[in-house]
C-alpha cells in the first residue's frame, strides 16, 4: 500500500503512545527481512477481549491479532524515539501507521480489520513449533475458558475452577518448557502462545492468588472468600 496520508504530521506521538499498531498481510515482509523483531511482537488470540478503535469498546475477536509490544511495561510503541518524537524504523513502517491520519480516519478504518497477519502466516512453516502452538491453542481456548467461566459460582466456589487452574497450570508449564528445553528466546513467548494465562485472566474478571501454597481464583464477588 502506498502512503495516502496528506497531511503534515504534527510529530505529537499521542498515536504512538497508544499502543503499536496491528500488523497486515502486507507488512510481513518487514518481519521477514528482520526489520520488524519477532521479539518485538505480541499476539491476541482470538476469543480475547480487545478494543475495537473503530466499532469502540472491548470486545472478543474473532481473529488473532498481531501487534508491536509495547516499551518499559507501558502502552508506547517500542520503536517510538520519545527524544526525538519519531518513529525508528520510519521508512519501513507498517501498514496502519503510514495510513493513520489522526485527522481524518477513513483510510485506516477501510483496513482496520482486514487482511490481519496471523501466526500461520509468519509461523506455519516451523517443524515442531506449530504443532505445538495448535496443541496449546486447542488446551487454552479461550472460548472454552469463557464457557467455564460462565457456568458460575456454587457453595461459594467458581464451579469449574480446577479445569480453569488446570489450563492456567498448563500455559505457564509449555511456556517454560519451550525455553529450557527447546532453546527458544523468552522474549518470543508472548508471540508464540500469546500473552500469559496468568494475566489476561483478568478478562473474566478473575484474579490469580496463591493461598498456602497453591493458586486459586478470585472474582469481584471473591465467590464468598475473604
Amino acid at each position: 500500500m502506498s502512503d495516502a496520508v496528506n497531511h503534515a504530521c504534527d510529530r505529537c506521538g499521542t498515536c504512538c503512545k497508544k499502543g503499536g499498531p496491528a500488523l497486515h498481510l502486507a507488512d510481513r515482509s518487514i518481519v521477514d527481512q528482520g526489520l520488524i523483531l519477532s521479539t518485538s511482537l505480541f499476539t491476541i488470540r482470538c476469543g480475547e477481549l480487545v478494543k475495537d478503535n473503530v466499532k469502540g469498546g472491548l470486545h472478543p475477536t474473532g481473529e488473532e491479532i498481531i501487534k508491536i509490544k509495547g516499551a518499559g511495561g507501558t502502552w508506547t510503541c517500542r520503536y517510538y524515539d520519545e527524544l526525538k518524537t519519531g518513529c525508528r524504523i520510519y521508512a519501513h513502517r507498517p501498514v496502519e501507521c503510514r495510513l493513520l491520519n489522526c485527522r481524518e480516519t477513513q483510510q485506516i478504518e477501510r483496513v482496520y480489520a482486514n487482511d490481519r497477519l496471523c501466526r500461520m502466516d509468519l509461523l506455519g512453516g516451523v517443524d515442531g513449533l506449530w504443532d505445538l502452538i495448535e496443541t496449546h491453542e486447542q488446551r487454552c481456548n479461550y472460548d472454552k475458558l469463557r464457557l467455564m467461566v460462565a457456568e458460575g459460582v456454587c457453595d461459594n466456589r467458581l464451579k469449574k475452577e480446577d479445569a480453569i487452574l488446570e489450563i492456567i497450570r498448563y500455559d505457564v508449564h509449555v511456556r517454560r518448557l519451550t525455553v529450557e528445553k527447546g532453546g527458544m528466546d523468552e522474549r518470543m513467548l508472548d508471540f508464540i502462545f500469546g500473552r500469559p494465562l496468568t494475566d489476561t485472566i483478568r478478562m473474566f474478571d478473575l484474579a490469580l492468588k496463591k493461598v498456602d501454597g497453591r493458586f486459586r481464583l478470585y472474582g469481584k464477588t471473591s465467590f464468598g472468600r475473604p
